[in-house]
């Protein structure tokens, strides 16, 4: 099976909008579970999705839910992960536009 460029923009626009969503909700229920004084999701956890491409859906969330924000340690380590996406995206970039 053969995809058309415009077929594959879509595929990876959809992923990029699915990865960024589910980033938003894991940590809404951090947050919720966070008020409950529940099991809380990992650090670590929150820091994958922001290195596979959901740290604007992450962002929007802890902003929007007051929680993770004033954790300057964590609140750091979670740009370097965007970084680091933006990073890698950017190369392959621009390996696929130079090929």
């Amino acid at each position: 099976m053969s995809l058309t460029t415009q077929q594959m923009l879509i595929l990876i626009c959809a992923g990029f909008l699915i990865i960024n969503f589910v980033s938003g909700v894991i940590i809404w229920v951090d947050k919720q579970r966070a008020l409950k004084d529940e099991l809380r999701v990992k650090e670590e956890t929150l820091l994958v999705w922001a290195l596979l491409g959901g740290w604007p859906g992450g962002i929007w969330s802890m902003k929007s839910f007051r929680h993770k924000i004033s954790k300057q340690p964590f609140f750091v380590k979670y740009l370097f992960a965007a970084t680091l996406n933006l990073g890698v995206t950017a190369g392959i970039v621009l390996v696929v536009i130079n090929s």
